[in-house]
């Protein structure tokens, strides 16, 4: 745990009541990961954006936030942990938030460090290569494949709606993306785990046709 967190712990929990939604029991992103690690992966699983399978914690992957702590602390204004913890209560629970968390190879967030998702015309695309895995590019931008389209959609959604973050990208392809994607047997066993991890549940992967729902007045 960050130890911010420690010192910030007491303000927020008193104030998260009278805040947006969202899960009040994970502490920062360094306690969220233990916890991703040892609990929600524990017997391994797939990373998101490759589907590359791999068994328990292994140092060549990482707890990816789809919705980046980079793009919510724009999103805040705010430029460090503890300018953020400071300005917004709820700030360490976000990047807390083990539904906004997945399972990716470390050389795919070097690749994609500071990128947001967006759909790139295939004329202007360049490929990444780790592995056996290949990523659509551009400048400072990523496309997923289409087997990570929904998941990646419902997080950054999930994150939309618990917390009133902005969308860092148009409604309309991330509600492609998730018919794209429908979400399937794996990601509600993944969100019935993390449910009795930290007490909340993703509506989007609940309910799918809420998706449909947003932005309709």
């Amino acid at each position: 745990m960050h130890s911010i967190a420690i010192g910030f712990l007491a303000l927020f929990t008193a104030a998260s009541t009278a805040l947006a939604d969202g899960q009040t029991h994970y502490v920062g992103s360094e306690e969220a990961e233990r916890a991703f690690w040892s609990e929600l992966y524990t017997s391994g699983g797939d990373t998101l954006y490759c589907a590359a399978s791999f068994n328990g914690m292994d140092t060549n992957l990482v707890a990816s936030a789809v919705y980046s702590v980079r793009q919510i602390r724009r999103s805040l204004r705010c430029a460090t942990t503890n300018q953020c913890a400071i300005k917004t209560p709820k700030y360490l629970y976000m990047v807390g938030d083990l539904h906004n968390l997945y399972p990716s190879q470390k050389e795919i967030e070097e690749e994609l460090q500071n990128a947001q998702f967006t759909e790139i015309d295939e004329a202007q695309a360049k490929r990444i290569g780790v592995g056996d895995c290949e990523l659509k590019t551009d400048f400072k931008a990523f496309e997923p494949a289409d087997h990570a389209k929904g998941n990646a959609a419902r997080a950054i959604l999930y994150m939309h709606h618990e917390y009133k973050l902005p969308l860092p990208g148009p409604l309309e392809m991330f509600q492609r993306w998730h018919r794209l994607d429908p979400v399937d047997a794996m990601e509600r066993i993944r969100n019935d785990r993390i449910a009795s991890l930290q007490g909340t549940r993703n509506l989007f992967i609940d309910d799918p046709d809420a998706v449909e729902r947003l932005g309709i007045p």
